[in-house]
Order: structure tokens, then C-alpha cells, then sequence
């Protein structure tokens, strides 16, 4: 058969019908038509591949067979031949455009059924077309308010440049797509008076559906107007290209496509381009798109099928684009707004643990060690797919919400008196310094007692009696001397932050009970009541006041940490703080919390707390231990319902300790 010519109507007519066939040489529509006959209904199909048909005649016999054998999508219009009557005809056929008889059939009849159904078949078409491009049209809104509202939801900044492409290319159809950005070359202060000098464009996102290509974001090129994208930026121009002899005198085309045709073997038939605006209508990079396609999961494998397949870019699709860019430009802005206060943030956080820190240099690093293992610990959680955990998965926002209230859970102690936060004994200096200084006053008295008598005893007894007497009160006043010694000694070393055995208690009391005759000759006690109190702490080096001056930093912590405006994915930080000192058993502070009263995050942030101030730096008044002895205390910790014994285990067993190990 001959290849059709556009301006003809195909027309398909069964090769047997004889009545119709002695007209057709006379028709006045023979030179607009062609013509082609079948043998059999299902040799219909057949043609239909290889030619457009616009018309097919079928015999009502065969109206059954057709209906059987239909071609899908088949869009031919049907004209009906009818053995008897027209009027004896019931049967529908979709798509039927003309009846005619065999009883009656004129070369007349024929030519204006065939013009009628012709004109009838333009205006389904039309209508078809037209409901198809409205259809897509309506699609393609929709489409781009995913778009936006999609790109209105990402934050991370390269999943939104990944999403601006995938969506792109959808949009329109494209085969390929990639995004520039401008940067500002190194070692280079942006010039005020020229936007574009000392700046570069980095590729950001590159994606092709045909053909395996590496996302590389480390790909730089020279802001050039020879390059498309460069030309674009510069200019501030939209365009499409179709066909490349018409692109502007300044690019070269040939350095465009070189590489990619030569590495991909890819060939580059249309091309979309598109710039990205700032606030001021001044580029700052570009979306390109490529090969735009009939359908967009066709895959050009080679040359012929680019060739078949591309065609050029229409205006609609740069209107798209455009508006996808302008969405992107400000998507762009807010996510790195966003990530700027992100930031901006995070240094407040960190200047935060900064002045913390400043007042007790040896507590320097707890914090973000403590933030670290939390971390740790609830990242291990999120992979666990049985038990009691299972349920359990902790996103990023409640990720941040960890790490925040680590990072600060112990701000209130900017609360805290400082002498309070590094003292290293059970008295402070001060006050260690009042017993020395008394038990000096109190050896003066004794001494001066002493002198007194001997002068008594030169009066009252003979030289040689009163030398006998002196020397006996001075062999008694140095015993009084040693034993003063012996017991400011004893007193320093109850003052050390030690566990205190209990026969030292009772020498205490007795010391205590002890008194000397001042100079106005009232008795005083050897040590007063809150020196014996503070003296008598069985562990560490905090008395009642001072413990509970110390543990109101988790009040302080958390009337500090409420009155900051938190995001709603942020709002739960000062809860999480405000419990990290509380225990399963409800003895904790400050709100004697129990088991599930308390965040599961605090729980965490109480196992890497204890963990960290057991095994840190040595500080003043304790000494750093050891890992093993660390994990020891902390089971006893467990086993005395004062820890989460299976959060505990899930610590030791992955090891998370090692995240904050020392090197040595």
C-alpha cells in the first residue's frame, strides 16, 4: 500500500461489497480520499496499526464479530450498512457516524454519507482533543499546587532541590533535569557593584530517566554566557530550544552538548531553561530540563529512539516551569531561613552550655557528652523491632527535642551559688579556716593558763619545788598540744568528701562534746552544731543545704527552659529536662516522679548523666573510676529501682559508652 498523504481521508471499505465498489471510481470525493480494503473483521486491526483510518464500513452481519474483535482505543468512525430497511435496524454500535442501504445506494448517497460522517468525525475529534488538552490542563494545576504545597513542606535543603527536578521533569514530560545554583567563588568577597563577579554555578541536581548519571554536587563551571545556563542566569532569560542554530550568538552549543553526548551517548534534541530569581529579580541559578517526551515513561535507549520520541518544549511547559521556579526561589529562601535559625539556634544552645560550664571548668564537655550518648541510646531504640521497645521510634524533630533538653539539662545552675558548684570538702574553706583558727586560739589559752600556774608556783613554793612543778606542766601542756594536733588532724580528714566510717561518727560527737574556756570565762564548744553536721555527711561533700541549693538547678533549668517560645515540634524540652534527676521509685527530685510518670527520653538522659559524671575528668571532690566500675554502680543503680534496668542493658550491650571513650 502507499503511504498515506495528509490531506486525504482514509477510508476502509470490505473488499466484498461490490454495490459499493462501482461507485467509487465516479465519486466527486475520490480525489480526497484514499481508499483500502479488508478481507475479514480481523484483518481490520492490522490496517488500523499501519494507517490512520478515519472511516470503516461494516456490514450489520459482521456487527458482532466487530464488537468482539474491537480495536482498544479504537477512535475510527463506523458507517453501517444495513441489508434491509433502515428502518428495521435496532442494534447500537458506539462511534456510528452513517447508515446507508444496500436496497438504496447511489454514488450520491454514498458521497454525502461519507462528507456528513467526515464532518461529523472532525467535530468529535475537536471535542475529543479539546477534552483531552482541558483534562490535561486540569491536571497539570493540580499537579503544580502538589508542587508548591510539596516544596512548602521540605526542609532540607537538597531534598528540595531533588524535589524541584523530580517535579519538573513530570510536569512537562522531560527526559533529564538538572539545577544550578550560584556560589560565591573561594577566597572571594562578593562585589556589591557586580551581582555576577567572583561567583561560579555548582551543579546541585542532576537527573536523567534514560540513562545512569551520578548526582554530582561538587561539579563547578565558570559563570559564562557560552554556556546555556550560564547565558540564562546572566540574562535573566527563559527560552526553549528547538532548534540550535537559533540559539543567541554567545553560547556555544557544541561545548554544551559534548560531553554528554560523547559519555552518555545522548543526544540533545530540546532543551527548557528556566532561571531562579531572588527577592531583587537577580538570577541565582537555573533549572534546565531536556528532551521533552510523548509520554513521560518512555525510555530513550539509542539515537532512533530520541529521534521517535523527543519533540520540542511548548510554551505551556515554560509557563510551568516558570512558576515552579519562582515557587522555588522562595521554597529556596525559607529553607535556608530556616536553616540559618537552625543555626543561629544551635549557637544559642551552645553559648548557653558555654556559660554553664565557665562556672565550674571542671564539668567542661558533660553536657554535650550527656547529649551524645542520650542520642546515641534513642537512635539504638529505633532500631529495635521487638519487645517493649518495638513500638518506640523517635523522629527527627523528637531527635533535636533530645538533644536540646541534653544539651541544657543542667542550664539552671547558672542558679546556683558557684562556691556551692565546686566545693570540693565538707566545709568550706572559710570554715575549715574558723576551726584552725580557733584550735590556735584554744592552744594560746592553754599555753597562757599554763603560765599563769608556773608564775604561781615561783611565788608560793620554794625555787627548787616551783622548777619540779614547771617542768611537769610543760611535759603536760605539750600533751595537750599533741592531742589539739591530733584532733584538728582527725577534723581535716573527716572534712574530706569520703564515706565515713562508723567509729569516726562517735570520735566526732565526743570532739565536739568538748569545750574550752574562752577569755571572758564562758565555756565554748570545741566544734558548733553545723560544723558537726556538715563534718558528719556520710557521702560526698554537700550538706542538707547545699544539696538542696544543688538540686534546685533542675527547678531552675526548667523555669528557664518554659519561658523560651519552642516550636511545636520543640515544646516537650523542658519536660524531658526538668525529669532527668528522677527515680523509677518515686525518690527522686524534684517532682518524686515514678516509673511511668517519667519521659522515656528522661530516663535515657539519666543513664548517660550518671554514666558521665561517674567516669569523667576527675574533679574536686571525687576522683574519676573507671568504665567497668561505672557499669557496676549503675546496675546497682537498676537493682535498687532507681534507673531503667532495660534501657540500662540496651547501653551496655551496644557498647554506647565507647561514644564518649577518652583516647589515651
Amino acid at each position: 500500500m502507499n503511504s498515506i498523504k495528509k490531506y486525504k481521508s482514509n477510508i476502509l471499505f470490505p473488499y466484498n461489497l461490490s454495490e459499493i465498489k462501482k461507485y467509487l471510481p465516479v465519486s466527486r470525493l475520490k480525489n480526497n480520499i484514499n481508499l483500502y480494503f479488508y478481507h475479514s473483521i480481523g484483518e481490520i486491526k492490522n490496517i488500523y496499526k499501519e494507517f490512520h483510518i478515519d472511516l470503516v464500513f461494516i456490514e450489520d452481519s459482521h456487527i458482532e464479530e466487530f464488537s468482539i474483535k474491537n480495536i482498544k482505543n479504537f477512535n475510527s468512525g463506523i458507517i453501517l450498512i444495513c441489508s434491509n430497511e433502515l428502518k428495521n435496524f435496532n442494534k447500537k454500535l458506539d462511534g456510528i457516524l452513517g447508515l446507508i442501504s444496500k436496497n438504496n445506494l447511489s454514488n450520491q448517497l454514498l458521497d454525502l454519507t461519507i462528507e456528513r460522517a467526515l464532518a461529523n468525525l472532525k467535530i468529535f475529534r475537536e471535542n475529543s482533543d479539546l477534552k483531552t488538552q482541558i483534562l490535561k490542563q486540569e491536571k497539570s494545576f493540580v499537579e503544580l499546587h502538589d508542587i508548591g504545597i510539596s516544596l512548602s513542606r521540605d526542609k532540607d535543603i537538597d531534598s528540595l532541590l531533588e524535589t524541584i527536578i523530580t517535579k519538573s521533569m513530570q510536569l512537562t514530560y522531560a527526559d533529564a533535569g538538572s539545577l544550578y545554583l550560584l556560589e560565591k567563588s573561594l577566597d572571594n568577597e562578593e562585589s556589591n557593584s557586580e551581582f555576577f563577579s567572583k561567583k561560579h554555578i555548582r551543579l546541585k541536581v542532576i537527573k536523567n530517566i534514560s540513562r545512569k548519571i551520578k548526582n554530582t554536587p561538587k561539579s563547578i563551571f565558570e559563570l559564562s554566557p557560552k554556556s546555556i545556563c550560564g547565558y540564562s542566569i546572566i540574562n535573566g532569560k527563559s527560552f526553549i530550544v528547538e532548534k540550535f542554530d537559533d540559539l543567541p550568538i554567545e553560547i556555544d552549543f557544541d561545548m554544551n552538548k559534548k560531553e554528554i553526548e560523547e559519555k552518555y551517548n545522548y543526544q540533545v534534541k530540546s532543551i527548557l531553561i528556566v532561571p531562579i530569581f531572588n527577592d531583587e529579580k537577580i538570577a541565582i541559578g537555573a533549572i534546565q530540563l531536556v528532551n521533552r517526551k510523548k509520554s513521560f515513561k518512555t525510555i530513550l535507549v539509542d539515537s532512533k529512539s530520541i529521534i521517535e520520541n523527543v519533540i520540542p518544549f511548548e510554551k505551556r511547559d515554560l509557563y510551568f516551569l516558570e512558576s515552579i521556579a519562582s515557587q522555588a526561589s522562595v521554597a529556596i529562601k525559607n529553607t535556608k531561613l530556616i536553616k540559618s535559625v537552625h543555626i543561629l539556634f544551635d549557637g544559642f544552645i551552645n553559648a548557653s552550655v558555654r556559660a554553664i560550664e565557665s562556672r565550674d571548668p571542671t564539668t567542661s564537655g558533660h553536657s554535650s557528652r550527656v547529649a551524645t550518648l542520650t542520642i546515641g541510646l534513642a537512635e539504638t531504640i529505633n532500631q529495635i523491632h521487638s519487645g517493649r521497645f518495638a513500638p518506640v521510634n523517635f523522629n527527627n524533630d523528637q531527635l533535636d527535642e533530645i538533644r536540646y533538653a541534653s544539651l541544657l539539662h543542667d542550664f539552671g545552675k547558672i542558679g546556683v551559688r558557684e562556691r556551692v558548684l565546686v566545693k570540693s570538702k565538707k566545709l568550706y574553706p572559710e570554715e575549715l579556716q574558723s576551726i584552725i583558727d580557733r584550735f590556735k586560739l584554744i592552744r594560746t589559752l592553754i599555753e597562757l593558763d599554763t603560765r599563769k600556774k608556773q608564775i604561781t608556783y615561783f611565788i608560793e613554793e620554794p625555787k627548787e619545788s616551783a622548777l619540779g612543778m614547771c617542768k611537769k606542766s610543760n611535759r603536760e601542756l605539750l600533751k595537750k598540744f599533741e592531742e589539739l594536733d591530733e584532733i584538728l588532724k582527725f577534723i581535716v580528714e573527716m572534712n574530706e568528701p569520703t564515706i565515713i566510717k562508723s567509729n569516726s561518727f562517735n570520735k566526732l560527737k565526743k570532739i565536739s562534746k568538748r569545750t574550752y574556756k574562752n577569755l571572758g570565762g564562758g565555756l565554748n564548744n570545741f566544734l558548733n552544731n553545723y560544723e558537726v553536721r556538715s563534718l558528719s555527711i556520710e557521702k560526698g561533700s554537700l550538706n542538707e543545704n547545699d544539696r538542696k541549693e544543688i538540686e534546685s538547678h533542675v527547678t531552675h533549668t526548667y523555669n528557664f527552659l518554659k519561658i523560651i517560645p519552642w516550636s511545636e515540634n520543640l515544646k516537650r524540652v523542658p519536660e524531658i529536662a526538668h525529669a532527668h534527676h528522677e527515680k523509677i521509685n518515686g525518690n527522686g527530685y524534684p517532682c518524686k516522679l515514678k516509673d511511668n510518670e517519667i519521659p522515656l527520653e528522661s530516663k535515657m538522659m539519666t543513664i548517660a548523666d550518671i554514666y558521665d559524671a561517674l567516669t569523667a575528668w576527675d574533679r574536686p571532690y571525687k576522683k574519676s573510676i573507671s568504665k567497668e566500675r561505672a557499669l557496676d554502680i549503675l546496675f546497682f543503680e537498676a537493682k535498687d529501682n532507681h534507673i531503667d534496668k532495660d534501657l540500662l542493658e540496651i547501653f551496655v550491650e551496644n557498647k554506647l559508652y565507647s561514644l564518649v571513650e577518652r583516647t589515651k
